[in-house]
């Protein structure tokens, strides 16, 4: 019933804004039927501008607490009807500037993290100096070297998947490339890809792509 009412006061105050808007205008020329329908365009309008300035109004008209406020609806949209063509402009400068303002900044955003990226991954051509992974033979949990009788030789093996896993947690790179990862970890490219994939499909990997080469990173979550 709310929603029914709220068009109706649409359609009649773009009708009354137009017919005033036109007997305004008609110095200049201004025909009937085009000073009607800008008057009803901006009065439809309206809801798209009260939605822009973050207002309330035709929600609390929705909830029909207070039956005044369908009145001060009407008037918004009588007077978004009246200056139609400078009402219409106005809408759409605004809309336009805060779509370009969201671009501006998602395009800083974007270029920020690429920056970040870009600091914290290896070259693809040139992986980073291993880092120490938990089992290999110079981790401080390692439990058996050979030639090390005082230590436990049933240590169990990490497994692949425990490897790489390790590896992209402890590595000083945030950011790790397949060829890095493989190098690091002694696998060959084609497991650790495969792998990798694997690891990302449990949720426990993901992937970015740096943008100044179109490489594709791996980290942990």
């Amino acid at each position: 019933m709310g929603i029914a009412i709220l068009v109706g006061i649409i359609f009649g105050a773009g009708f009354l804004g137009g017919t005033a808007n036109y007997y305004m205008d008609q110095a200049n020329g201004a025909g009937f039927r085009k000073s009607i329908l800008l008057g009803i365009t901006a009065s439809a309008a309206v809801p798209l501008f009260l939605k822009t300035v973050s207002s309330n109004l035709m929600g609390d008209c929705l909830k029909g607490d207070d039956p005044s406020l369908y009145l001060v609806f009407f008037g918004f949209c009588t007077i978004a009807a009246l200056f139609s063509s400078k009402f219409l402009q106005s809408l759409a400068d605004k809309l336009l500037q805060e779509v370009k303002e969201v671009k501006q900044k998602q395009e800083e955003l974007a270029e920020t993290t690429d920056v970040l990226v870009a600091q914290n991954s290896d070259p693809s051509d040139n992986p980073a100096p291993s880092v120490a992974l938990p089992g290999s033979e110079d981790s401080e949990f390692e439990s058996f070297r050979s030639g090390d009788t005082t230590k436990s030789a049933t240590a169990p093996a990490l497994t692949e998947e425990q490897r790489i896993l390790a590896l992209l947690q402890s590595s000083r790179f945030a950011f790790r490339t397949v060829e890095g990862v493989a190098k690091d970890t002694g696998l060959d490219l084609g497991t650790v890809q495969s792998k990798l994939l694997e690891l990302e499909i449990q949720g426990k990997v993901k992937k970015t792509k740096r943008a100044r080469d179109g490489v594709m990173l791996w980290s942990s979550k």
